[in-house]
């Protein structure tokens, strides 16, 4: 597997706290990623929605159990935390993508592999690569 590839969202300035999602069939996935001020930044919640999904799995604090993650994760960078990882990852060639592109191919509308890690819980998507990104602040901030 090669390295993960990320690209950086404005705005991630620390880790996670926390991923929620939900799912709505037939292939729809929202997911919120919290930034509860770990990093000294605002409240924020990050919410990506993900259309096409085709795998949606949630684990608590773990390695990763369906697929291996790539080492060495990408850190932070920045912030209070640098050497922190990255909290949203996409991943290039990955053997679970490999295997869902086989089945689930339309060049039209590409798969991607995400990983969303928080300090208490690590999800995994891989659904069509065109997810929804906003920002908004946490409600009762």
């Amino acid at each position: 597997m090669r390295a993960a590839v990320w690209e950086p969202i404005d705005g991630i300035l620390g880790p996670c706290g926390q991923i929620s999602f939900s799912y709505v069939p037939p292939h729809v996935a929202t997911v919120l990623m919290t930034f509860e001020g770990i990093a000294g930044g605002p409240a924020r919640g990050l919410t990506l929605k993900f259309n096409r999904v085709v795998v949606l799995c949630g684990e608590e604090e773990c390695p990763g159990g369906f697929a291996l993650i790539p080492k060495p994760l990408p850190q932070l960078g920045r912030g209070d935390h640098p050497t922190w990882t990255f909290p949203l990852l996409k991943l290039v060639d990955s053997e679970p993508l490999k295997q869902y592109e086989l089945i689930f191919h339309n060049k039209d509308q590409p798969l991607a592999h995400f990983c969303l890690i928080s300090l208490h819980n690590l999800v995994q998507v891989i659904a069509s690569a065109d997810a929804e990104v906003i920002w908004s602040p946490l409600s009762g901030q």
